[in-house]
């Protein structure tokens, strides 16, 4: 990537000029510039065939009238690869897996700003922001899908942990495997559930706030995932599942990372943080509790195997995630 050409496409793209780049120096896929305070310009690493996943939802989205997100300024193709995709910047933001962590800290410290139920209203926000996305992704390649399909993906991915996590956590995980087998079990009746186009990797990270503005970002799906995979409709739940289960692993940083002696505080956040969400979610779009479950835990087995092949310290949260899931069903 040549110096000036993020200018050259942010100006492009917006019709008039830009000028000043500064590169997003956070580890990541792909490479980042922010082109005048206003523009982020991603390159990505490699480039993408089109049709590109995340410009699809983005597309869809912008049409759709979704506004809590980056507005999408376009793309950069070339021989039918994507090379770059430009979006809004937010200046002066930090995604959840800082600012939720800050607040959640801020509240055990007590700060007068940082009560709980502020820290619920920025959960609750986050449901919703969540249910109106999937209204919006609606009608874009509707579909349906077995949750047989996501049980024996589910049961994959257990036997998977089962050889490779190691140590306390391997341990651990043998002994809860039973208890994983009957919660994934809701998964596996004839249950045959909406889909369509999903998020695909909804996280605490994935939601910018710059003082009150909130913004939902990276559309691109599953990175683990090749572009054909990540373009496949799933049932709206899993998202939810991925969401809840965030809030969780805030906690769990903020325990590991912060205030290792403060755990029953913790989880109360996390109890009432994912009790919000899921409240405000439900308040938009139709929930199937005993399906959503079984997702939970199934996003737990995926966190650790995420952790044995792209990240071992991370193994901490699934850890402590998945037996305070499977203790409390409801």
């Amino acid at each position: 990537m040549d110096e000036g050409a993020s200018a050259a496409l942010a100006s492009r793209l917006c019709g008039r000029p830009l000028s000043g780049e500064q590169p997003v120096t956070v580890d990541q896929t792909n490479r980042s510039v922010v082109v005048g305070g206003e523009v982020v310009v991603k390159w990505l690493v490699p480039p993408v065939p089109a049709p590109h996943p995340g410009v699809e939802v983005l597309t869809h989205l912008t049409r759709a009238g979704f506004a809590d997100m980056p507005p999408f300024l376009g793309v950069e193709e070339r021989d039918g690869v994507v090379c770059a995709v430009a979006t809004g910047y937010l200046q002066g933001a930090h995604d959840g897996w800082d600012w939720m962590v800050d607040d959640v800290d801020a509240w055990l410290r007590g700060d007068p700003g940082l009560g709980l139920e502020t820290l619920l209203s920025w959960a609750a926000r986050m449901g919703d922001m969540t249910a109106r996305l999937h209204r919006a992704l609606a009608t874009l390649q509707p579909s349906t899908v077995a949750t047989r399909v996501y049980h024996a993906q589910a049961m994959e991915q257990l036997d998977h942990a089962l050889r490779e996590v190691a140590g306390e956590e391997g341990a651990r995980l043998t002994a809860l495997a039973p208890d994983v087998r009957t919660a994934l079990a809701a998964l596996e009746g004839g249950d045959v559930l909406p889909a369509h186009r999903i998020h695909g990797d909804l996280h605490a990270g994935q939601f910018l706030r710059a003082g009150t503005t909130l913004w939902l970002t990276d559309f691109d799906g599953n990175p683990l995932a090749d572009p054909a995979e990540r373009r496949m409709p799933h049932s709206p739940l899993r998202d939810l599942a991925s969401l809840l289960q965030s809030l969780d692993h805030v906690g769990r940083i903020v325990v590991h990372r912060r205030h290792p002696d403060r755990g029953a505080d913790v989880d109360r956040f996390i109890t009432a943080a994912v009790a919000a969400a899921l409240a405000a979610y439900r308040a938009v779009h139709p929930v199937r509790d005993d399906l959503l479950h079984a997702l939970r835990v199934a996003q737990e087995l995926h966190e650790h195997l995420y952790a044995v092949t792209h990240l071992p310290r991370w193994q901490y949260v699934p850890h402590a995630a998945l037996p305070a899931l499977l203790a409390h069903p409801g």
